[in-house]
């Protein structure tokens, strides 16, 4: 019975490490799966990701023209049944419109004030590669 009561001590005793404040320190600098993680701007895949996003942003907007990105100011990703990209970005206003088929690579901004326009964007992308799918179930503008 001692032996018992000894080994729930024990227990007891090396749970109590896990409970203070280096339990929530652990929490908030892991990268394990389920944890969002800040992403390089720069990756390719975050760029693949939010050209992704812009290219569902144009097929929604009533705009006469495409938009593309000027800059991914923030992204995170977190693993979860796939990948999530959280993306922060400014996207503009392009002189190529959406009636014709282009490469939005190769589409210049607009310039002129009156057709000039810029937007912040939230956007999250899901990817699940085994599946060959991708969606844009956040799409936030302003």
């Amino acid at each position: 019975m001692s032996c018992s009561w000894g080994l729930l001590l024990l227990f007891y005793l090396g749970t109590q490490d896990f409970r203070g404040t280096s339990n929530a320190l652990y929490l908030q600098n892991t990268t394990e799966p389920g944890f969002p993680k800040n992403a390089s701007t720069n990756d390719p895949e975050v760029k693949k990701a939010t050209r992704f996003a812009v290219y569902a942003y144009n097929n929604k907007s009533n705009d006469c023209f495409l938009f593309k990105e000027l800059e991914i100011e923030k992204a995170m990703i977190q693993v979860v049944k796939g990948i999530k990209y959280m993306l922060k970005t400014k996207i503009g206003r392009t002189v190529c419109q959406k009636k014709e088929s282009y490469d939005l690579d190769e589409c210049e901004f607009q310039q002129e004030k009156p057709l000039k326009q810029t937007f912040t964007c939230y956007f999250e992308v899901w990817v699940i590669p085994w599946l060959h799918n991708a969606s844009v179930p956040v799409l936030l503008c302003q």
